[in-house]
């Protein structure tokens, strides 16, 4: 009998000049369960993982997920989805469709398996004498491997007979069925232990089917990619065929740059850092202390500058060289923060993997790791076939990877945003891939107290996910409040399955707090002392007169200093900027916010780093000043000799003093080789510029002082508490780190009466944040399976609560053509370093050009974007005088309406509001 599944295809190529290209559906589907076997093989962790939980030998583990992955596409046998390309269905059936493709083929694989498959499989006995009672647990391996767009499929859909419309269709899947089961599961013993308890079976089927669904993401990607498989309309046997795919996906899983690399054996702490001949406390800690090969966390507090960053990485080269962990992933609060630790990795992180040397995390701060991003996971030729409804693989794959954050999470090695990481538990698309990329790393936070409520929320369930996966973390922090470390060490725990650890109450600092699954009821701490030339006590000056800090910044600069100023919002940087535009030419005077593309953010970075970072002299400081926002604040190696700061939270002014004469300098500001020489320059003294003081503040206390600050830093009771602590005129760490963490941010702290209710209201909405992350969040004991929950693009994933922003790309004409803004020779990075991040309120929808050829090239452009233009917004710019400007709808305060405002976008100020009508900087 001949083989229907043989008249199907999978993959297709655009019709050109009457020539037809497409790829037989089953050649594809054994593509990707080769593909996904290969990884399996390669990915020993992860096969060991799944081996144990779910009860199976290797052999057993590698038919079963091949046959489930096999299946992947069974919703492209649909009439419906055959008949997009009707020159193909009347190729290879000779027949027509005029039936509409309205149900995604994922949705419609599913619903095939529910309502006609399932009962065939329980009838016929496909998995043994008591199929009926494993069908729970193959429940979730379908919607795993159906869900292999991004997100589970949906289950609204009951009838699958108006798709598959044909009896043929009916006829291909069961003999395609039939040909996999003999292919793969001929040699499965149904009695075998992981078959007989069924209960077991289940709970494992249903907690690991969201690592599956990420191997279908990751299989279906690389199967898809035509440098690898290139498409074949000619009949072979299919087990012919999958012996010739076996070759295939082996060089595929090869090449792509995501399997697990092999750790360099221990190396000493010096052969580790050249440069650091003297481990600090905290660091020789990590190189000495006993560690066990299960899950474990480390939380790490210490002063700013004293090598916490270091210390993590012997304790995460300890953990590999030991076969703990198969890598790393470092989470930075800030694109800034983690721009700088690509800087500071690219050094050494080689030293940590054997034969690693093609994958580069950075040559410099100046680039995006592009040598990086190309070694992982190139998303090979577009098929761009308009006649498809669905998006093809190699669309979402070359969509997903143009953002190198991304990447970041599939490489052994990976530096990112924090955002990235907490988008692999959050209900959006692709978040299995993420946590499949995740996988028994080690995770490292650096400054985790910058959590809010919703993103420790958030946190949380990340550390379960990965704990209960077998991964490691290390959380670092300078300033860490004891109920956030409470809260974070009982979520690892939790994905353990292990109570919430006790956590004893320690005054001490710096600390080191670990726990480890081996000894659930044990958290151990330890007080290390800090390095001594990150021990001092800084002056401070509370101040409530904008002029007086205006004069104290003049008399800085005529003496020579280099001064930065800290302010809350890009507004209020924007209003210091202009105090001073009329009197410091552009070369000393930089404006340093996140309101930049992506390119001019890198450029500022590089700037900011060479004229105040670690090795800058005299020459490079004297008589400069930045005007920055939070973006200055964290993991950025610069320090300046003078600073003041707006009044914000104890942790973010501390965060702000270890900018302050950071590094020991002589008295013109030139670096001391010798450490411990003592520092040549007047004591350092942070400003800091808040309301008036009073005992008894009022409601409006903060408000009436920084209007423009009042969303950004909202429990006022706690800026009010800082406030009280400045009084006291110094700051000495790491003496008073405990106290005034504590001081502020402890549960049981009494706020001022007149300020009550701004706590309280504060307090209530932190609940709801932590309530959002919850709702927000997948669920790891439901498994892999869509809820009616709404599920996020990536661009929409809300990493963080507040006010919504948008994605703009800005571009320019050039005649009559559209450009990217910031120029490659890769269009895809050239539109990544074009990308700014704005409120919605501000810019929620584009202008499209009247002219219709602009309007032509314009549409054409935004098809290029890596999303095509669904979720961001392609702002197009054009010389006006001397200034380069663009329109974009922005809303108003009344529902549901929307104004125009014209912008300006410099690469000196940033994207601002035209000062015509609409002047909006915030």
């Amino acid at each position: 009998m001949a083989d229907l599944s043989l008249n199907y295809w999978g993959k297709a190529k655009p019709s050109k000049n009457g020539s037809v290209g497409w790829h037989l559906l089953p050649y594809h589907c054994l593509d990707v369960a080769a593909c996904g076997a290969a990884y399996l093989r390669r990915a020993s962790s992860l096969r060991r993982m799944l081996c144990a939980r779910l009860g199976m030998t290797a052999e057993q583990l590698e038919g079963w997920v091949a046959f489930w992955l096999v299946l992947h596409d069974l919703g492209k046998f649909a009439t419906t989805f055959q008949g997009q390309r009707s020159d193909i269905l009347l190729k290879l059936q000779g027949r027509e469709s005029r039936h509409g493709y309205s149900i995604r083929h994922d949705t419609l694989g599913l619903v095939y398996w529910s309502s006609v498959l399932e009962g065939e499989a329980i009838g016929l006995g496909w998995f043994g004498p008591d199929s009926v009672s494993l069908m729970r647990a193959i429940d979730h391996w379908v919607r795993a491997v159906t869900g292999h767009h991004g997100q589970p499929p949906s289950e609204s859909v009951e009838n699958p007979w108006p798709h598959f419309v044909s009896p043929d269709d009916h006829r291909a899947i069961r003999q395609f069925v039939d040909h996999m089961r003999e292919l793969f599961l001929a040699d499965m013993d149904w009695e075998a232990p992981c078959f007989v308890d069924v209960d077991a079976f289940e709970d494992a089927s249903r907690e690991l089917s969201w690592w599956i669904a990420g191997v279908a993401v990751l299989a279906d990607w690389v199967g898809s990619n035509q440098d690898y498989f290139p498409y074949r309309d000619d009949e072979v046997s299919l087990a012919e065929y999958w012996t010739q795919a076996q070759k295939l996906a082996a060089d595929a899983c090869e090449a792509i740059g995501v399997l697990p690399v092999e750790a360099r054996q221990r190396v000493t702490f010096v052969e580790l850092f050249p440069a650091l001949t003297q481990p600090s406390p905290l660091q020789a800690w990590a190189n000495q202390v006993s560690l066990h090969d299960g899950p474990q966390i480390h939380l790490l507090e210490d002063v700013t500058g004293a090598g916490k960053t270091e210390a993590a990485m012997m304790l995460t080269h300890r953990l590999m060289s030991a076969g703990a962990a198969d890598g790393f992933f470092i989470g930075l609060p800030t694109m800034a923060t983690a721009n700088a630790m690509y800087g500071r990795l690219s050094h050494f992180y080689v030293r940590l993997f054997e034969g690693l040397a093609s994958l580069v995390l950075a040559n410099g701060q100046r680039e995006l790791v592009e040598a990086f991003a190309a070694s992982v996971l190139s998303p090979g030729p577009a098929e761009h076939d308009q006649a498809q409804g669905d998006e093809t693989a190699s669309a979402r794959c070359t969509a997903w990877l143009a953002d190198h954050n991304k990447r970041a999470l599939l490489a052994p090695a990976g530096v990112g945003t924090i955002d990235q990481a907490l988008m692999a538990v959050l209900q959006g698309k692709h978040q299995s891939l993420r946590l499949l990329g995740l996988f028994r790393k080690v995770l490292i936070i650096d400054e985790v107290h910058a959590c809010d409520a919703y993103m420790q929320g958030v946190l949380e369930v990340l550390l379960r996910a990965h704990a209960s996966a077998g991964g490691s973390a290390i959380l670092l922090s300078a300033t860490l409040p004891e109920r956030m470390k409470r809260a974070l060490l009982a979520a690892f725990a939790a994905g353990c399955r292990h109570a919430p650890p006790e956590l004893p109450v320690e005054a001490d600092y710096p600390l080191i707090t670990s726990w480890r699954a081996d000894q659930p009821r044990q958290v151990a701490t330890r007080c290390v002392e800090t390095r001594a030339d990150v021990r001092r006590t800084v002056k401070i000056r509370y101040v409530s007169d904008q002029d007086e800090v205006v004069a104290g910044i003049r008399r800085a600069l005529a003496a020579g200093r280099c001064v930065c100023w800290v302010r809350n919002t890009v507004a209020d940087a924007m209003a210091a900027h202009a105090l001073f535009a009329d009197e410091l030419d552009a070369e000393h005077l930089m404006l340093f916010h996140a309101r930049f593309t992506l390119r001019d953010r890198l450029d500022m970075e590089a700037r900011v780093l060479d004229h105040f970072g670690a090795h800058s002299t005299a020459e490079q400081r004297r008589g400069r000043l930045v005007i920055a926002t939070q973006v200055a604040e964290q993991s950025l190696d610069a320090d300046w000799d003078w600073m003041i700061s707006d009044l914000a939270p104890i942790d973010r002014l501390i965060q702000r003093a270890g900018r302050l004469q950071r590094h020991r300098r002589d008295a013109w500001g030139n670096r001391l080789a010798d450490s411990a020489e003592p520092d040549g320059r007047d004591q350092p003294c942070l400003w800091v510029l808040g309301p008036v003081w009073t005992q008894e503040p009022g409601s409006t206390w903060f408000k009436d002082a920084f209007p423009k600050s009042v969303k950004v830093y909202r429990h006022h009771g706690q800026l009010w508490w800082t406030a009280r602590f400045m009084q006291d005129g110094q700051l000495s760490m790491p003496a008073d780190a405990r106290r005034l963490i504590e001081g502020v941010f402890a549960e049981d702290v009494e706020m001022p009466a007149g300020l009550q209710f701004t706590a309280n209201e504060a307090i209530g909405a932190e609940s709801s944040e932590a309530s959002h992350a919850h709702r927000n969040t997948i669920k790891l004991d439901v498994g892999y399976v869509w809820r009616g929950e709404h599920w996020w693009s990536d661009a929409q994933t809300p990493t963080r609560l507040g006010e919504p922003s948008a994605n703009v790309v800005l571009c320019r004409w050039e005649g009559d053509r559209v450009v990217p803004w910031s120029a490659h020779e890769q269009l895809r990075h050239a539109w990544s370093y074009s990308t700014v991040r704005v409120p919605e309120r501000l810019v929620a929808e584009a202008v499209p050009p009247e002219d219709p050829q602009r309007l032509q090239a314009w549409e054409a452009a935004r098809l290029t974007l890596p999303d095509q233009g669904k979720w961001s917004v392609l702002l197009v710019l054009e010389r006006v005088g001397g200034d380069w400007v663009g329109s974009a709808m922005g809303k108003t305060g009344d529902v549901g309406k929307q104004m125009t405002r014209e912008w300006i976008y410099d690469g000196r100020f940033g994207l601002l509001a035209r000062p015509s009508g609409e002047n909006e900087r915030g």
